[in-house]
C-alpha cells in the first residue's frame, strides 16, 4: 500500500512540475531563442507617431491596425535613435498584445518620403 501512495505522489509532484513549465519557461527562454524558434512572438508593422529620447532610452510611439504601442528601447539607443524617425513605418516583433514592450526585436525599418 505504501508503495502506491510514494507511486501516486510522485505521478501528482511531476505533472504538477510539467504544467508549471509550460506556463512559465516560455515566456522566459523567448528572448534567448533563434528567431525561428521564438515560440510566442508576431511581428507587427506600424506608423511610428512620436519619439523621444530620455537619457540612456529612447520612447516610441507606434500606431498599427489595431492599437497605440508604446516601445521602450534601452539596449543600442544611440543607434535605435538614428535610425528611426518620426513617420517611418516600422515593424517590431512582440511577445504578447501588451500596450507597453521593453526592447522589442525590430525587424524592419521603411523611411517616410
Amino acid at each position: 500500500m505504501r508503495g502506491w501512495i510514494i507511486l501516486i505522489g510522485t505521478l501528482l509532484v511531476g505533472a504538477a512540475l510539467g504544467i508549471a513549465a509550460t506556463i512559465y519557461v516560455p515566456p522566459r527562454l523567448d528572448p534567448y531563442l533563434p528567431k525561428d524558434l521564438r515560440l510566442r512572438s508576431r511581428v507587427v508593422e506600424g506608423q511610428v507617431l512620436q519619439k523621444q529620447r530620455e537619457g540612456n532610452r529612447v520612447l516610441v510611439k507606434i500606431q498599427t491596425d489595431q492599437s497605440v504601442i508604446l516601445a521602450a528601447f534601452t539596449k543600442r539607443v544611440a543607434e535605435i535613435d538614428l535610425l528611426v524617425e518620426p513617420g517611418a513605418t516600422i515593424a517590431i516583433s512582440l511577445p504578447s498584445d501588451q500596450p507597453v514592450v521593453d526592447d522589442p526585436a525590430i525587424e524592419s525599418v521603411k523611411r517616410a518620403k
